[in-house]
């Protein structure tokens, strides 16, 4: 193991795909001077990286006084309200592993598209539930994985006893998420690589294959129907379906661009 991967492990309530992306993702871009807003900032790693990146970073959490930094200081937010954060202010908004935790997305959706200003980017990563293994294990379950139950009201993810969410309840997929955002303004702009799935890929290869061209039949299908101002969002839709890191690749990290 890796120093990198060491330190990442020693993160509370964080997964490690989503803190290698975020590495990886500042590597590429320069965020200096930019405005960033954390929304579930948590211990404060994800924000610490993107301060250390030369960004101004304001950190928001449900539980603050987790924050652990020297240099930000974090302040109480309910992400199922109104967000106390000025309009069209962030070049960044940081969603980290908590839609899943939210009873009212579209809201939460349309609040992030209220604060982001035009061409500003929502970095947003979740479990992948939309990959192959999931997708069939949802099928028995209603799970994110084979190998797991859905939270219930004994087993509530949390901090400790006192500081408690509603851990993966509202579970929702790509493509739901895709129109969610799309709704508040807010496009695709990538879906980036993490780890590979080895059980989405046997899954693909004893009978993933007939969904992977059933999806294709059927939006051949529906294009043939649908008016012009539909294709878009449809070929956007049937794009995600067939998308390869979506299907086979273990966490969802995801870059939207406000239109």
């Amino acid at each position: 193991m890796s120093k990198l991967e060491e330190e990442i492990k020693s993160v509370p309530h964080s997964r490690i795909n989503a803190l290698k992306f975020i590495h990886s993702y500042l590597e590429g871009v320069d965020v200096k001077e930019k405005t960033v807003i954390d929304l579930s900032a948590g211990s404060g790693y994800v924000a610490n990286l993107w301060h250390k990146a030369g960004a101004n970073v304001s950190p928001y959490d449900m539980f603050p006084e987790l924050l652990k930094s020297e240099n930000l200081k974090c302040q109480k937010i309910d992400l199922n309200e109104k967000l106390p954060i000025a309009s069209e202010s962030a070049d960044y908004v940081l969603l980290m592993e908590t839609i899943e935790h939210i009873p009212n997305q579209y809201q939460l959706l349309n609040e992030i598209g209220r604060i982001l200003k035009k061409g500003g980017i929502l970095v947003l990563t979740k479990p992948n539930n939309s990959n192959i293994g999931s997708r069939f294990a949802n099928l028995w379950l209603e799970a994110e994985r084979s190998d797991m139950f859905l939270p219930n009201e004994k087993s509530v993810i949390g901090y400790d006893n006192e500081r408690v969410y509603l851990g993966r309840i509202f579970l929702l997929g790509a493509i739901k998420l895709r129109t969610l955002a799309g709704i508040a303004g807010l496009k695709v702009q990538k879906v980036h690589k993490n780890q590979l799935g080895i059980s989405s890929v046997l899954w693909f290869i004893l009978i993933g294959w007939y969904f992977y061209i059933r999806t294709s039949l059927t939006y051949g299908k529906l294009k043939r129907k649908l008016p012009d101002y539909e294709l878009e969002p449809l070929e956007e839709q049937h794009e995600l379906n067939r998308n390869f890191t979506i299907l086979f690749h273990k966490h969802l990290c995801m870059t939207f661009i406000k239109q």
